[in-house]
């Protein structure tokens, strides 16, 4: 993978806004591999309603050093003291190794800010990131100045901060920004002018910023382009791309491919409005690209989930890779394909292997109404079953009729199914489509909390009818026989003996849910206590276990009720 070659035409060539992108054949092994520098400190942290405290970013900065990332852009001093005292701390304690790089304005007190917090940099290289708007409509409407005088601020901060850099004896950088750098298509020519000189003044590096999206991915790279081989060969070129537009991964990967070795990312997405360009999305596709990335991705879900906690900003559901849902299949197309290739390398429905990004065993099948057999044969089987294909074939129309009402039915629930679904075919001559719906609508239903669970029962009717029942809440198993009027009295006796709640039965009844000698029976049990009335119930061929089940059903309902203050 790491020698494949892209585009083998080697003459695909397309124009854009007067850009010629470039898609001939690229050879993986004779790039540079990418410099994933991460702004989530700086960036991202901006970003937050609440900023991150010194302790909290520091706790951020050892999790990007575990994934591997050793460019780190950590803050930007001048913000506010807390910014300040932050990136000092992380600046003194960064390994060897590592770039340690804060943000100023080309603007004296942002620069003199900045080389003190660097002062105390021991192990790692410090770098001093400085910046100012070169698009026509910025250096018009918000600089007010002209081009030549924003030139110059720029040159006059580079050569003020390399001056005082050297003055602290360390091997230190200048990483240079022309802001908007998106938005300057129309004076490119210029703002290449202007890097030359840039560069000629002391920065290392310059990086590119599609501060607001706005600009096509294949522009925007076309444009990096031209910038590549327009400066000095030494010359580090980097991209930051903000998502406006849902785009910033895709613009930050072509223009790696067309030349920019540096890449701006941050943790979780996080940066102003929509966000910076994802680190994990582009680690990830540069991988599958056959790119060697120097990351351990298996540390990126937890690292997600760490800071998603850390800093109350939740993930959404859907997000690529690190989302809850991002490995999950619904629709019936989708689960045969997934169920076909589970095991191989390669998936039907997903990019690659959950495991890559310490996610194993997190592609699933979740069963709704767009849901088919594969997935009713697949959670089945997971769940340990001898399950085939016929039995879910027969499982599938009632269980799509519940979820067609109820929403998404869980893996528990779908097991469940199926086992009250073997037990009845025993006890059955024949199972049919009433007996299916009514099982399934039964089991499928909404019980609220399950302070008490069967575990056995056994009845015994005859001149003396006796029930011994299990009972299980908390973890704890407690087993009692009780006699009664008849095997159904005798359950309930042994209920009241195991809970010590002696709830009145206010209403009895049982129901054929379909017909013949062996049908289903509804039981409906209403228990009244301490002036409080509950209706429970439950479905089976059994009914002594259909009605301890449907009293345990109302039971649970009190005590439910009762602990929360409510009268049903």
């Amino acid at each position: 993978m790491g020698g494949a070659l892209f585009d083998k035409q080697n003459k695909l060539k397309q124009s854009a806004g007067g850009i010629t992108v470039n898609t001939s054949q690229l050879n993986i092994t004779a790039m540079k591999p990418p410099v994933f520098y991460d702004v989530t400190l700086r960036d991202g942290n901006q970003a937050l309603a609440r900023p991150m405290t010194v302790k909290q970013k520091l706790e951020v900065f050892n999790w990007l050093v575990a994934l591997g990332v050793k460019h780190i852009e950590v803050g930007y001093p001048n913000a506010s003291d807390m910014d300040f005292q932050a990136c000092r701390a992380i600046a003194e304690q960064a390994p060897s190794g590592m770039i340690i790089s804060v943000l100023a304005r080309c603007h004296r007190l942002d620069i003199d800010c900045a080389v003190r917090a660097l002062a105390n940099v021991s192990q790692a290289t410090p770098r001093l990131h400085t910046f100012i708007g070169m698009s026509q409509f910025h250096m018009a409407h918000i600089l007010g100045k002209t081009p030549e005088e924003v030139k110059d601020m720029a040159i006059i901060g580079i050569k003020r901060a390399k001056t005082m850099l050297e003055a602290t004896g360390k091997q230190a950088q200048i990483q240079f920004s022309p802001e908007h750098f998106g938005d300057c298509l129309v004076n490119l020519e210029w703002v290449i002018s202007a890097l030359k000189e840039i560069v000629a003044a002391g920065a290392d590096v310059i990086n590119l910023p599609n501060t607001v999206e706005r600009t096509r991915p294949a522009i925007f790279a076309g444009m990096v382009r031209k910038v590549v081989e327009a400066l000095p060969s030494n010359t580090i070129i980097a991209v930051h791309c903000h998502n406006d537009l849902g785009m910033a991964t895709a613009t930050t990967i072509e223009s790696y491919f067309e030349g920019a070795r540096q890449l701006e990312v941050t943790l979780n997405s996080l940066g102003e409005r929509a966000g910076n360009t994802n680190l994990y999305e582009t680690a990830v596709a540069l991988h599958l690209a056959g790119v060697p990335v120097g990351l351990d991705l298996s540390r990126i879900y937890d690292t997600a989930l760490r800071l998603s906690e850390l800093i109350g900003v939740p993930i959404s559901q859907n997000a690529p890779i690190i989302g809850q849902e991002s490995f999950y299949h619904r629709s019936g197309v989708h689960q045969h394909g997934a169920v076909r290739t589970f095991e191989r390398a390669k998936k039907a429905y997903l990019p690659f292997d959950p495991a890559l990004v310490g996610r194993a065993g997190d592609e699933e099948l979740r069963f709704t109404s767009q849901s088919g057999y594969a997935a009713v044969l697949a959670i089945v089987k997971e769940a340990g079953h001898l399950i085939i294909e016929q039995e879910a074939r027969e499982l599938v129309p009632a269980l799509k009729e519940v979820a067609s009402g109820k929403g998404e039915l869980t893996p528990e629930e779908v097991v469940a199914v199926y086992e009250q679904y073997q037990a009845l075919k025993i006890s059955k001559t024949q199972v049919g489509s009433e007996d299916l719906a009514a099982l399934v609508g039964d089991i499928t239903r909404d019980r609220g909390q399950q302070i008490w669970q069967r575990v056995f029962t056994r009845a015994v009717a005859g001149d003396h009818p006796t029930a011994t029942i299990s009972l299980r809440r908390n973890g704890e198993a407690i087993t009692r026989a009780a006699l009664g009027d008849g095997p159904v009295d005798a359950a309930f006796e042994a209920i009241r003996q195991i809970t010590g709640i002696p709830a009145k039965i206010e209403k009895y009844r049982i129901d054929n849910v379909t017909s013949g000698g062996d049908s289903l029976g509804k039981v409906v049990c209403c228990l009244m206590h301490d002036g409080r009335c509950c209706e429970g119930s439950s479905t089976g061929t059994d009914i002594v276990i259909a009605s301890v089940d449907a009293y345990l059903d109302a039971l649970n309902q009190l005590l439910v009720g009762e602990s929360n203050g409510k009268k049903p």
